[in-house]
């Protein structure tokens, strides 16, 4: 095992980080969530992620990641991961900001 990195880099992870995720995941014999992910980095290379969605989290067997995974946890909390669009209608948004017109008799 190696021991625990002295700078810890915590981002979200983007469209580049995927393979690197998916390394990652097969290294800690995970399969890799869809994400969004929130990333530890150490000396350049990812070396554990989280899931915002559903908490899920995979890590570098070979490194000491207890407390870097914790770290991420927390932080997942005070983010909110994107809702996913479901499309809905711009006119159903309207509705409400505006009272129905009274109806003459």
């Amino acid at each position: 095992m190696t021991s625990s990195p002295d700078t810890i880099t915590i981002r979200r992870a983007g469209p580049s980080d995927l393979a690197p995720l998916d390394r990652l995941a097969r290294l800690d014999s995970q399969r890799l969530t869809p994400g969004p992910h929130l990333v530890a980095v150490a000396d350049d290379r990812i070396i554990a992620a989280v899931d915002l969605h559903d908490g899920r989290w995979i890590a570098d067997p070979f490194e000491l990641t207890e407390q870097v995974v914790e770290l991420l946890q927390e932080r997942a909390g005070h983010i909110s991961a994107p809702a996913p669009r479901h499309g809905v209608p711009a006119l159903s948004l309207l509705r409400g900001l505006f009272p129905a017109a009274p109806r003459r008799a």
